[in-house]
């Protein structure tokens, strides 16, 4: 009976994992979304006034917006290392996960991330199968 309860602790633990990884993830490909939309109508601005500026055109014209692309493509490379450490943390729900360079144990009772080598779950108390 012991291992059916323990089995169905861990099951609802991937599931909790599961399902918060699922709307962080995405909440992070909106977030992508957005910033991909942002360049876009920066390009287009960037494009316009090039077109529009041809004859006396200068780079100073658009140095801000060029700053604002780069600025955006530097967020979606941040949003999508975190969007990996999600994806790694899901693949290693009941064992020693790593995320951000620390290794990470998953409680089979709630599913929270803990320390490597915990003996109880920071987040609920439960002992922490190492």
């Amino acid at each position: 009976m012991a291992g059916f309860m323990d089995n169905i602790n861990k099951g609802f633990a991937t599931l909790n994992v599961k399902t918060s990884n699922f709307m962080e993830s995405s909440k992070i490909r909106a977030a992508i979304t957005n910033k991909e939309t942002e360049i876009a109508s920066i390009m287009k601005y960037v494009g316009e006034t090039v077109y529009l500026n041809r004859s006396g055109f200068n780079i100073s014209m658009v140095d801000q917006q060029l700053n604002e692309i780069k600025s955006r493509y530097d967020e979606i490379e941040s949003l999508k290392k975190q969007m990996a450490e999600l994806e790694a943390a899901e693949r290693n729900i009941t064992g020693g996960a790593v995320a951000g360079g620390e290794a990470k144990v998953f409680c089979q009772q709630c599913g929270a991330p803990n320390k490597a080598g915990g003996k109880f779950c920071e987040k609920c108390g439960t002992p922490l199968v190492n």
